[in-house]
């Protein structure tokens, strides 16, 4: 495995901007990945500041430790999920966090099953010695639960004919004794989609897409990780979160609107019972960078990719 291309890092040097990385703080990349963003933020520290590195991926780790080597004690590398991170730092101890949300290139790339252009079995774990696989998953789901998701994560139509399709495949494959494939829901992608050939590709991803998601509990995840950057942030304190698809872009922006509230009481109440004081933070951008030109043409891969940038009160 070449370290150096790992993962090509998305909106590099916009996320290492917006993080204003200062003297005397402490950092966290909570999706470490290759390492590229990483060997940036590590460029820019002196000595005695840390650089907080979390995946749970352990060929993340493996090819990260590699490309960071030089940096020594300077990064602390945690192979936990990153909704440990309140657990791991404590509050008010870092100076900017930073999330590149979704799956790296090399997790696409490999044989684990996160891309529907493979065969090989369903797993589609980020951390493949814990949890169940995405063959697990599908073997014990509903119809009507793996349809919600369908919807629910990836916005897609007919979403319950599409759910006994991929089901009924699953069956099957169990009733011959094999390991369920990306063939088995491609095909029952095509069929439902059968008008719709121009488009396989993009659907195909977002049936992944949402199964992943489930399997790795994503949305859960993000939301634990998030609530906990706001408290471990100091005071002006920067959060770049990196999403690419519309469900983790929808989630950052609920659970980060209840922070910019001073107020949380319900609206029904005539008056503010809370105090009045619980906003902890604000936008930092109106609108969502997106990567340039030049990087579009160097790496297709981010072309869903946009940058949201808090800052701590």
């Amino acid at each position: 495995m070449s370290a150096g291309v790992y993962h090509i890092p998305v909106l590099l040097n916009e996320c290492v901007e917006s993080l204003c990385i200062r003297h005397g703080y402490d950092y966290a990349d909570c999706t470490l990945g290759g390492g590229g963003h990483s060997e940036k933020i590590a460029e820019l520290l002196n000595e005695g500041q840390k650089l907080h590195c979390f995946d749970r991926d352990i060929e993340a780790l493996v090819a990260a430790r590699a490309r960071l080597a030089r940096f020594g004690e300077k990064i602390i590398y945690h192979h936990k999920p990153f909704s440990d991170l309140g657990k791991e730092l404590a509050p008010e101890a870092l100076g900017g966090v930073l999330y590149d949300l979704g799956i790296s290139s090399h997790q696409i790339d490999t044989n684990r099953g996160f891309s529907f252009a493979g065969n090989e079995a369903l797993d589609m774990r980020m951390d493949s010695g814990s949890g169940e696989s995405a063959q697990d998953y599908l073997e014990r789901i509903s119809e009507k639960e793996l349809a919600k998701i369908l919807k629910e994560n990836s916005d897609l139509e007919m979403s319950g004919r599409l759910a006994r399709l991929i089901l009924s495949g699953v069956a099957a494959a169990k009733g011959e004794d094999r390991k369920i494939t990306a063939a088995d829901l491609n095909s029952a992608i095509e069929e439902v989609y059968a008008s719709r050939k121009k488009d396989w590709n993009s659907l195909k991803a977002r049936v992944f897409q949402a199964i992943r998601m489930e399997v790795n509990s994503e949305i859960s995840e993000i939301k634990k990780s998030i609530e906990a950057a706001v408290h471990c942030l100091k005071s002006s304190g920067r959060l770049c979160i990196i999403t690419y698809h519309s469900k983790e872009a929808r989630t950052v922006k609920e659970v980060l609107s209840l922070f910019e509230k001073n107020c949380l009481c319900n609206n029904n109440l005539p008056v503010c019972v809370c105090g009045g004081n619980n906003r902890k933070i604000k936008k930092v951008n109106k609108k969502p960078v997106t990567p340039c030109v030049e990087e579009l043409k160097n790496n297709s891969r981010s072309r869903s990719a946009s940058l949201r940038v808090y800052e701590r009160i």
